[in-house]
């Protein structure tokens, strides 16, 4: 579950990296806790000697791209490549010892990062079909060289539209071949405006329309101040509702971001609920009962019988997990199950 934050020199990227992180961060990569009310209601009811969120593992060590010659170096690239996510930090604020464009125009910058993730890509694509010509197979139905030949035809009329890969629709086996090949543009975006404290309530109509745009193409998109968000991460869980509430702002900006990144991984959450850890789980999207029962532990997946499940809708109600059990709120399902987000779940299995 990486998560990459890319950008160029002085974009900010390290102090919305440090703000995300809640000042746990030790390093450039960090496990950041996702915001989540649901859990924290739960924590809150059960008050247990442990807490364990889902969390995502948060990369700041993506050299920057460079405003002048190749933009992107093999660095970046191999870096970016390992990545599930990409979240693009934009600068949209003043910044004189900016290395890169004097002038502040973040739709120039943002646009100018995704054109780039493009051409990369189909630069592979036409260095792949080039060396496909050389096959013996490439022409016979069926076989992977003419699959992939298919694919990457497909592929590079689609980038040389200036389309990056994630916006085509894919099947599964030409979703396998892009996988292989960690195509940059096919990785899932979030992108952060990175705007100036008077307009982190409101953010400039361009900007706005920017994000609008972006949003409705599936790209998640946001307008925040940095050193804000920094400045709030600082500060007690006392003080930061009625510092909120000054600037306008119902809850820090970095944690609809961290949402999006973990929504932008195909994840949903699953909780266990117990006086001694209560726990947050990150799961695919689709996945089963014996998915999740695996994701606690090995060992309850191959003894595994059967799932009790209350839907987080019905333990609100309720109050608590036994008033929803009392309640009849709690169903028995086996291992084809699939998980809804929220739900809480105890593993029935053979110790």
């Amino acid at each position: 579950m990486k998560v990459a934050m890319i950008g160029f020199a002085q974009s900010g990227k390290s102090t919305l990296y440090r703000a995300a992180s809640r000042g746990l961060s030790k390093g450039d990569v960090t496990a950041v806790p996702v915001p989540d009310p649901r859990f924290d209601a739960i924590v809150a009811q059960v008050k247990p000697k442990k807490v364990t969120p889902a969390t995502v593992m948060l990369h700041d060590d993506v050299e920057a791209a460079s405003g002048s010659g190749k933009m992107f170096s093999q660095r970046f690239i191999d870096a970016a490549k390992k990545a599930e996510v990409l979240l693009h930090v934009v600068r949209a604020f003043d910044n004189p010892i900016s290395p890169y464009h004097a002038s502040v125009d973040p739709l120039r910058d943002q646009e100018s990062i995704d054109v780039e993730l493009v051409l990369a890509d189909l630069q592979i694509a036409e260095n792949r079909l080039e060396r496909l010509k050389k096959s013996t197979t490439v022409k016979t139905s069926g076989s992977p060289d003419y699959m992939e030949k298919v694919v990457f035809e497909r592929l590079k009329e689609h980038l040389e539209n200036g389309s990056p890969v994630r916006d085509l629709e894919l099947s599964d086996d030409e979703q396998v071949v892009v996988r292989n090949y960690q195509l940059l543009s096919a990785k899932q975006m979030v992108v952060v405006f990175n705007v100036t404290e008077a307009e982190a309530a409101a953010p400039p109509a361009n900007i706005a329309a920017r994000c609008e745009e972006l949003i409705k193409r599936g790209t998640p998109a946001f307008a925040v101040c940095a050193t804000l968000e920094e400045e709030i991460a600082q500060l007690d869980a006392a003080d930061q509702p009625e510092f909120l509430e000054s600037l306008g702002l119902k809850e820090p900006a970095s944690n609809r971001v961290i949402r999006a990144v973990y929504d932008a991984l195909g994840l949903i959450t699953f909780f266990t609920a117990g006086e001694n850890d209560t726990h947050a789980w990150p799961l695919r999207e689709g996945s089963n009962a014996v998915k999740a029962a695996g994701t606690i532990h090995t060992d309850i997946a191959k003894g595994f019988i059967r799932a009790e499940v209350v839907h987080f809708a019905d333990y609100l109600a309720a109050g608590s997990l036994d008033a929803a059990y009392s309640g009849g709120k709690m169903h028995l399902e086996g291992k084809e199950y699939i998980i809804q987000d929220g739900d809480l779940l105890h593993i029935r299995n053979k110790s």
